[in-house]
């Protein structure tokens, strides 16, 4: 009966958002080749293999430094060929009267 819960209570808190926040971050590559990943990340100053293309799939480590993976998600990002999308913090302006 214990493992059924856990299941149970693992599916709702997956599906509500609560998932392990030092997990892989996954997206699709498009027509980013091993090359050009391994260059951002390098200069991002992240670790080499932090970054694989494996059957179209991106998966990106994330590193201790928050900033790197910031920089290499940006980056790929830019590139216009990964389903990431961004978030960032926007500051909210009130209109003038």
């Amino acid at each position: 009966m214990n493992g059924r819960v856990l299941s149970l209570l693992g599916g709702i808190l997956s599906l509500s958002g609560c998932v392990d926040p030092n997990a892989p971050i996954e997206t699709e590559a498009g027509n980013l080749t091993q090359t050009k990943v391994d260059e951002i990340i390098a200069q991002c100053g992240g670790t080499p293999g932090m970054g694989r293309i494996e059957d179209g799939l991106l998966t990106i480590k994330k590193s201790n430094d928050l900033a790197v993976t910031g920089c290499v998600i940006d980056a790929l990002h830019a590139t216009g060929e990964t389903s990431l999308t961004t978030v960032g913090n926007q500051r909210y302006e009130t209109p003038e009267r």
